[in-house]
């Protein structure tokens, strides 16, 4: 396809897509589009959106973009196997660089500019109620970040790229305190100082928007050097139990056999990773600020070399669990049902098992399975967690319990309860979490 070409479908696209979005007829969009193209590729479908988003889009629009303009071209969309797999759509990548582009119109055409406008006319209210709309939405920036941490964070793990996660999951900690804090002061009666109010949402803006330089320019690329397609159809299974920012929950996605055959073929040899992992380990040691306060040598000590256990699978086996026995299907069945949550991490301080339930107090994924334990929290808790796990590795405490209100909506317990054999060798730590919020409302008694 020439260039003259190429550019001449993406413009008939935009067309069809700004015809749509302006309101037009969805089944008359459709006809467009058959009338014009037999086929066409994911990675024209984004450069066109990318053209929209650029031309000013509206964000509300944007959220629909993903699922509206697949179904505009449903049977009629190539599995071209030059696009790359980050463009398309239900591709971990693919989401994530979606709701980038949202967060930052979001900021950028309409809440700064709310922000310089209400500046020069205090007086009209309507954009100090359209800044705290602004604020509001940018708070679900939260479900990006913990889909990052918890889902795409492991990957790099697990191939030894381990400083850039604590730097930015950090960072992605200060931006949520940023985000909160001006979120109250555009709320407080009466109104703080307008340029105090200016200071607080241009910071909080600039460091959303770095973020996303910094996960879309430095993140995905180190990804791209080392992630498998399986990696990604994993991240892909985790991450929906936590929510997407301001977009639709994409499509389903899973790699081809064509690319996961092609991955095997030819294993990737990392370089930038490796190069940018030792300068942000560098980058770590000299602002200590990045990195909760904790030395590099706090956050890798924790790596060993030891094996993995091999776990012995069989529904039909059965465990001799003391005061009974029970299969491994009889096991599998109970422990959803429990109204807590369970989580052990092993001897070796590295995550063994979870309670996998549709409602958990704090979610897990699969992908933390096998990870040192002080790799899943953010720097900023890794100090405390540390303090926990060598009290109950030494028996100078056999539990540690904390009771407390989380986001406003639940009143959460958490025990974390020192595990040893009857010869008094550690052999983990079993974390319970419950939430016993209807526990304080009740009264009276209920008898069988």
């Amino acid at each position: 396809m020439t260039s003259e070409l190429s550019q001449e479908r993406q413009a008939a696209i935009v067309k069809i897509l700004t015809f749509l979005h302006e309101g037009g007829d969805f089944d008359e969009a459709k006809q467009m589009f058959k009338d014009q193209f037999d086929q066409v590729d994911v990675a024209e479908i984004t450069a066109a959106e990318r053209q929209l988003i650029a031309g000013g889009l509206n964000p509300i629009e944007i959220q629909n973009l993903c699922n509206v303009h697949v179904a505009l071209f449903e049977g009629q969309i190539t599995d071209n196997q030059g696009t790359p797999a980050f463009q398309k759509p239900g591709h971990p990548v693919h989401t994530m660089k979606l709701e980038n582009m949202v967060i930052n119109s979001l900021v950028n055409d309409e809440l700064l500019p709310c922000l310089k406008k209400w500046q020069q006319d205090g007086a009209d209210n309507q954009y100090l109620v359209r800044m705290r709309k602004a604020l509001q939405d940018l708070k679900a920036i939260g479900r990006h970040y913990k889909r990052k941490e918890l889902t795409i964070f492991p990957i790099m793990n697990k191939y030894g790229i381990t400083a850039p996660p604590q730097v930015m999951w950090g960072v992605d900690d200060q931006i949520r305190d940023l985000i909160q804090r001006v979120n109250d002061l555009v709320n407080q009666d009466p109104l703080p100082d307008k340029y105090e109010i200016e200071a607080a949402v241009t910071n909080a803006a600039n460091e959303v928007t770095a973020m996303i330089f910094k996960e879309e320019d430095i993140m995905i690329p180190m990804l791209a050097e080392v992630a498998s397609p399986e990696d990604w159809a994993t991240a892909r299974q985790d991450e929906e139990q936590f929510g997407y920012t301001l977009i639709n929950p994409p499509l389903p996605w899973k790699p081809t056999q064509a690319e996961i055959e092609e991955a095997k073929a030819h294993p990737h040899e990392s370089s930038i990773a490796v190069e940018l992992n030792a300068a942000a380990i560098q980058m770590a040691q000299a602002d200590s600020q990045a990195q909760g306060h904790l030395s590099t040598q706090e956050v890798y000590d924790q790596l060993n070399d030891k094996q993995l256990p091999v776990a012995l699978t069989g529904d039909d086996v059965r465990i001799d669990l003391g005061s009974g026995t029970l299969s491994g299907r009889e096991l599998k069945a109970i422990f959803p049902l429990l109204p807590l949550d369970l989580t052990f991490v092993d001897e070796n301080d590295r995550v063994q098992w979870f309670t996998d339930t549709d409602d958990r107090i704090f979610p897990r994924t699969k992908s933390v399975l096998g990870r040192s334990v002080f790799e899943c929290h953010p720097p900023r808790s890794v100090d405390k967690v540390k303090k926990i796990i060598a009290e109950l590795h030494a028996g100078s405490r056999d539990r540690f319990e904390y009771w407390f209100n989380l986001h406003g909506e639940r009143f959460v317990y958490v025990q974390y309860i020192g595990i040893h054999d009857a010869d008094g060798q550690y052999l983990g730590c079993l974390e319970c979490s419950q939430d016993i919020s209807k526990f304080k409302e009740l009264t009276g008694e209920q008898r069988r």
